[in-house]
This record gives C-alpha cells, sequence and structure tokens, in this order.
C-alpha cells in the first residue's frame, strides 16, 4: 500500500500534533492513499484539516468552527478548496454541519470523503481528476461493511477503543449485533447514561463505576 507521505515540518514528532493526528486518521489514511498529502494545522487553538492537491490548491476540513481534539465530538464536516497566492479560489465543497445543505449526514465520514472524491473529479487537472477517481474507487470497495465498535475510559483515564464484533455487510446485521451487545452490558451491571441515534446508527453511553464506554454502530475502518 502505497500512502502519501507525512506533511514535512518540525510539529510531525510532537506529541500534541501526533495525537490529533491520530484521532482523525479515519479521514486522511483513505486520502494519502489516493495519494494526497494531508496535514493536522492548529492556529490559535483551531484545528482543522488541510489536503494538498496535486493542481496547487488545497482543501480544509474543520467542523462547524474548528476541529475538536476527538473525533467522536464531530457534529459535521466542512469542506472548502482554497489557494494559499489566489484568494479568488474559495469554493464550499461539502457542509454537513447544522444547516450545511448535506446537513442530514452529520459526522459520516464516507459521505464527506465521497463528496470530495466527486469534487476532485469535476476539476480541470488531470492529476487531480486521478486522485478524486482513485479516492472514489477506494470508497466504492469498502463502503458498504459495518461493524460494532466502543471507544471508552478507564479508572486511569486512559482512553481506549475497539471494534466488539464485525464487519457485518449490512448496517441491519450490525443494529441487530449492537442490540445483543448492549443487553449484555446492562446484565453486566452497566448503567445507560446516554442515548442517540435512533435505529440507523444508534449510539449508547455506559458507566460502571468511574469507568465510562460509548458502544456504536460505525462505518468498518476503510483500511
Amino acid at each position: 500500500m502505497n500512502l502519501a507521505p507525512l506533511p514535512d515540518h518540525g510539529r510531525v514528532g510532537r506529541p500534541e500534533w501526533l495525537a490529533l493526528w491520530m484521532q482523525y486518521e479515519p479521514v486522511t489514511m483513505p486520502l494519502r492513499t489516493a495519494g494526497l498529502v494531508c496535514d493536522v494545522e492548529t492556529c490559535g487553538g483551531q484545528t482543522h484539516l488541510t489536503v494538498d492537491l496535486p493542481d496547487g490548491t488545497h482543501l480544509v476540513i474543520a467542523d462547524d468552527d474548528a476541529l475538536p481534539d476527538r473525533l467522536e465530538q464531530v457534529t459535521g464536516w466542512h469542506v472548502r478548496r482554497a489557494h494559499h497566492d489566489n484568494p479568488t479560489v474559495d469554493g464550499l465543497v461539502y457542509d454537513s454541519t447544522e444547516g450545511g445543505e448535506h446537513a442530514k449526514y452529520g459526522a459520516d465520514i464516507i459521505t464527506m470523503l465521497a463528496a470530495i472524491a466527486l469534487h476532485l473529479k469535476s476539476l480541470p487537472d488531470a492529476d487531480t481528476q486521478a486522485a478524486g477517481a482513485g479516492l472514489g474507487e477506494l470508497l466504492l470497495a469498502t463502503a458498504q461493511r459495518f461493524a460494532v465498535s466502543f471507544v471508552g475510559v478507564n479508572s486511569q483515564h486512559v482512553a481506549h477503543g475497539r471494534v466488539i464484533s464485525g464487519p457485518f455487510d449490512s448496517q441491519g446485521e450490525a443494529v441487530k449485533e449492537y442490540g445483543w451487545q448492549t443487553h449484555l452490558l446492562e446484565e453486566h451491571g452497566w448503567q445507560l447514561v446516554h442515548e442517540q441515534g435512533g435505529t440507523d446508527w444508534p449510539l449508547t453511553v455506559w458507566k460502571r463505576r468511574d469507568v465510562l464506554q460509548t458502544v456504536f454502530v460505525s462505518r468498518q475502518p476503510l483500511l
């Protein structure tokens, strides 16, 4: 698997940069697989992702404002295309934040990446089109796999997470398994403290003593 290289700057080795980079790898990994160099930018405490395109422009990926420190806290994606030296290049690519054209998709990563792939294929530069086509092919090959996952914080405040069960070929199978896994949590003394997502993308937060975990239906990681 050939990935685009890491960005060439001194922040790459800093723990705070690495922590954010690891959080947003589900976004950057498919883009890097398509040959696009990605970066995590922090300016004045505001975090966003940048994606360098072959035509000399770049994408800026944020939330409603800045990106939070943790991927699961993202509520929607705002993607625009810009140019460092040409302010006339400033176009909206995708907006699933509240009130945005694609708000119904919320924080779904694959829908956002698919919109990026489609946009890149519409640009005149051949290499940028090829990157969009490569990203689109990757999404088509992997988008329809689902899993039941969890992220949690233990009593020492150490975060961890993994896929509990899956992958499944259908979302319905994953939702059914999610119901069984949360039933087991309840049987083992976990207390339900929050629930959202309905029956399509259910998510619940559970507590037992000083340990918290979030269980949810997820798309299987792309790679």
